[in-house]
């Protein structure tokens, strides 16, 4: 793989979900949930100040400069070191949610969600009586990023199961 693809992919990433956020915001307002897959995904609109469940709402900016560093520390490492292909992906994907939501927190004041989920709403209301945040595709490629990252350190390599090295 070669060394920029991961950055390639973080880029294409992030402007995709920038684009859908426009769309989102441009499209979305005032209509109810409209159904993507009946039950399992929704387009709904809103803006969030903070983070899932508007936690630390009122940090905006403050939220979109951890996510700018850490977006663009992702960059770095991408750009200057080697990495194995499935922890250069996860780390693309993870960068590319912190630039997207970053670029919002910025520019809007607030992130762009625009996805909810009615099968893990009625889960999270069950289990805890409150609805299950609407999100974005930024949170997906966090989650996904994060997900796939901890997958990948959680098992040990060929290398380090032929050498006894620890992991």
């Amino acid at each position: 793989m070669c060394r920029f693809t991961p950055l390639v992919l973080l880029t294409g990433l992030t402007i995709t979900d920038l684009l859908c956020k426009a769309w989102a915001a441009a499209t979305l307002p005032g209509w109810p949930a409209q159904p993507l897959l009946p039950g399992l995904l929704s387009l709904q609109f809103t803006l969030n100040p903070g983070m899932a469940w508007g936690l630390l709402g009122d940090l905006t900016v403050g939220l979109a400069l951890l996510r700018l560093a850490a977006g663009l520390t992702i960059m770095i490492v991408l750009a200057t070191r080697p990495l194995p292909r499935g922890r250069a992906t996860a780390l693309a994907l993870i960068g590319a949610g912190a630039l997207s939501n970053a670029t919002d927190g910025l520019t809007r004041g607030a992130v762009v969600d625009y996805l909810s989920s009615p099968a893990l709403d009625n889960l999270h209301r069950h289990l805890t009586g409150q609805p299950f945040p609407i999100f974005n595709g930024a949170d997906v490629l966090v989650l996904a990023g994060a997900l796939l990252l901890t997958f990948l350190t959680s098992r040990p390599t060929r290398a380090a199961l032929a050498h006894g090295d620890p992991l």
